[in-house]
């Protein structure tokens, strides 16, 4: 599989990914702190793409904007329903952004469309998820779940390196990553508790999460 690939690459994504590593108590912020992009707001925000951050497009939250995901994320009363409105939220700031990025044709993954235009890869996808859950902290939307930094799993030991953003389960301790690489551009993310994840776990491959775990 390595070999399809020059080293030079490999070895970028070994390094990126080799310092993400972060504890359940870890800041957001780090996500751009470690990508060199600035902390988001809803004022100003960066979308990344083009493979770790290699492209970023700055745009705004219009009161449209908020509106749209707001009611996206909807009413919920349990931890559980709040992980789905996170869900939900993503996906509609996904097709919002998208088309302004020339990235709504991107496929889920990272090897599966390489090289061709529009492509995001975990990285872009972890910074842009963390925006969102930013946002939705700043609008009071989320009570249920602590912010932290996206979560990493693989450094070629036991697996490829691959690294989602995650939240915390405050009446729990557990971390729960939410995951939109998988899936092509606007799809909702997958909702994973971190021991799944850390796993190697890949839906292709292993399935669904039961809805109960999510």
């Amino acid at each position: 599989m390595f070999n399809r690939f020059p080293k030079s690459v490999l070895l970028t994504v070994f390094l990126v990914l080799g310092g993400c590593a972060a504890g359940p108590n870890s800041s957001p912020n780090m996500v751009f702190e470690r990508k060199g992009v600035a902390v988001p707001t809803l004022a100003q925000y960066q979308y990344c793409h083009g493979y770790g951050c290699a492209r970023q497009l700055s745009f705004t939250m219009s009161d449209i904007d908020k509106q749209g995901l707001i009611k996206a994320f909807g009413v919920v009363q349990t931890p559980q329903q709040e992980r789905a409105a996170m869900a939900n939220a993503v996906a509609y700031m996904e097709q919002m952004n998208a088309p302004k990025a020339g990235t709504e044709n991107d496929i889920g993954g990272t090897f599966t469309g390489y090289g061709q235009p529009g492509q995001l890869d975990c990285e872009d996808e972890s910074v842009n998820t963390t925006t969102t859950l930013i946002f939705l902290k700043e609008l009071g939307l989320i009570q249920h779940h602590r912010l932290r930094s996206q979560v990493t799993r693989g450094f070629f030991i036991g697996g490829w390196p691959h690294t989602s953003a995650a939240v915390v389960d405050v009446s729990t301790g557990k971390s729960f990553a939410i995951d939109s690489w998988f899936e092509k551009s606007g799809v909702k993310p997958h909702i994973v508790p971190y021991e799944i994840w850390s796993s190697g776990w890949d839906p292709e491959k292993d399935g669904p999460v039961p809805s109960a775990l999510q």
